[in-house]
Parts: C-alpha cells; sequence; structure tokens
C-alpha cells in the first residue's frame, strides 16, 4: 500500500510539473506579446489576454462589457489582442487601431461606439504588421478558433482558465 501511495504521489508530481511548464510556457508566449496588446484596466486580480477581431459583433459586445464595467478594469488588467477572423476584412481596420496616435481610444472609438472609418487608404506600416504576425503566431500555438478568445491568469493561482477549447494548462486532469 505504501508502494502505491508513493507511486501515485511521484506522478501526480511529475504531471502537475508538466502542467506548470505548459502554463509557464503559455504565459510566457503571451507576455511576449503583451506589449502589442492594448491594455485596459489597472488591477492585478487577473490578467487577461483577450483576442479579438475589431469587427467581430461578438468581441464588440465583449469590449463594452469590459469597457463600461469601471470596477472590473480596477480589478483586472485585459490586454487586447487583434486576431483576424477570416470572414471579415478586418485587417486594416486593426491597423487603424494600433497606428493610432491613441490606441485604446480608437480601440473604443471603432469596437464600442461602432464608428465606421474609412480605411481604404490606410497602408500598414512595418511595425504593425509584425506586431499581428507575432500575435498570429502565439494564438495558432494556442489553438484559438473563435473570437472574442479569453485566457486569463489569476493571481497566485497555479492554473489558467480559456474561454474555449481544452485547457492546455490543466491537461493532466481531463485523463
Amino acid at each position: 500500500m505504501k508502494f502505491l501511495f508513493l507511486l501515485i504521489t511521484i506522478f501526480s508530481t511529475l504531471f502537475a510539473t508538466e502542467a506548470d511548464d505548459t502554463q509557464q510556457k503559455q504565459l510566457k508566449n503571451l507576455e511576449m506579446i503583451e506589449h502589442y496588446g492594448i491594455k485596459i484596466g489597472t488591477g492585478d486580480a487577473v490578467k487577461m489576454y483577450i483576442f479579438v477581431d475589431p469587427l467581430c459583433p461578438h468581441s464588440r459586445a465583449l469590449i463594452k462589457k469590459i469597457y463600461d464595467n469601471k470596477m472590473l478594469q480596477l480589478s483586472n488588467s485585459h490586454y487586447i489582442m487583434f486576431y483576424k477572423l477570416p470572414r471579415f476584412d478586418s485587417e486594416k481596420t486593426m491597423h487603424y487601431i494600433l497606428e493610432s496616435s491613441k490606441p485604446k481610444e480608437a480601440l473604443i472609438e471603432v469596437m464600442v461606439d461602432e464608428k465606421v472609418i474609412d480605411v481604404k487608404n490606410i497602408l500598414a506600416k512595418p511595425a504593425t504588421s509584425e506586431a499581428l504576425k507575432a500575435i498570429t503566431n502565439v494564438a495558432k500555438t494556442l489553438e484559438i478558433t473563435q473570437r472574442p478568445y479569453m485566457i486569463s491568469f489569476e493571481k497566485d493561482s497555479k492554473y489558467c482558465r480559456v474561454s474555449e477549447g481544452s485547457v492546455s494548462c490543466l491537461e493532466e486532469l481531463e485523463d
């Protein structure tokens, strides 16, 4: 019986370490692109990475809820990352927002106020294209298929939460 208990303890420690490594890798990848995102909120209870398409109605609804909830902004930090959905022609809108002198205000203007912007003549700066490419690469590693997609890391928790799909940082619990 002691041997079985020891064996279970060793395996659970190994799987917990693997899950911690997976989550740490995810967090590291997200932190590498964090500066490309638009931050809404100043809190430290939850660090949330939100992948949106600025023309997606579901993404817009989520951003409106975050923007309207000042208490949520005081307790959490939301990093808004642009990740294009194939059915929307939103790349130039993303460039408009990211290249604006005040990206957060441009985000609110487009996603919350739903202002229609003429983006026909917008040419992307190389830095903006690189930022969107970096975000896309991380999104692909997370296997994101829907927008909005949220992944959150609660302060002092060893697990993350995601809005859809399998939670890779909790894979050891799925077996």
